[in-house]
This record gives structure tokens, C-alpha cells and sequence, in this order.
């Protein structure tokens, strides 16, 4: 039995991409701007990271 592989591919991928890029944008934007419930959008990109990571994870049977 050969080892699967721990990257993410398909709609995880998708999720932990797109959540990275909200949450690297928004996060930076509230820096910049001193707007602070930006924070809430960069938890939502925080939050697709870990659906992403999580999916990835179930696919692979458990394994990291």
C-alpha cells in the first residue's frame, strides 16, 4: 500500500487558497487602514484554510 499523498487537491485546494488570499488581504487592509473589523473578514479566510486543511485530511483517510 503506497502512502497517499498529504497535499491537498480539488476543493480543498481550492478552499485553503481562496482563504489564504481573504485572509492575507483583509489582514493587511486592517493594518493599513485601522479598521478592525476587517479582522472578522480575515477570520473567515482563517476559517476556509481550516475546512481546506480538514477536507484534505478526511480524503487521506486521517493521515497529515
Amino acid at each position: 500500500m503506497s502512502p497517499q499523498p498529504s497535499n491537498p487537491t480539488g476543493l480543498p485546494l481550492v478552499l485553503v487558497l481562496t482563504g489564504m488570499v481573504i485572509a492575507l488581504t483583509s489582514s493587511l487592509a486592517a493594518l493599513v487602514t485601522g479598521n478592525r473589523s476587517l479582522m472578522g473578514v480575515a477570520a473567515v479566510g482563517f476559517a476556509l484554510q481550516l475546512a481546506g486543511w480538514a477536507l484534505s485530511g478526511r480524503r487521506n483517510g486521517g493521515a497529515r
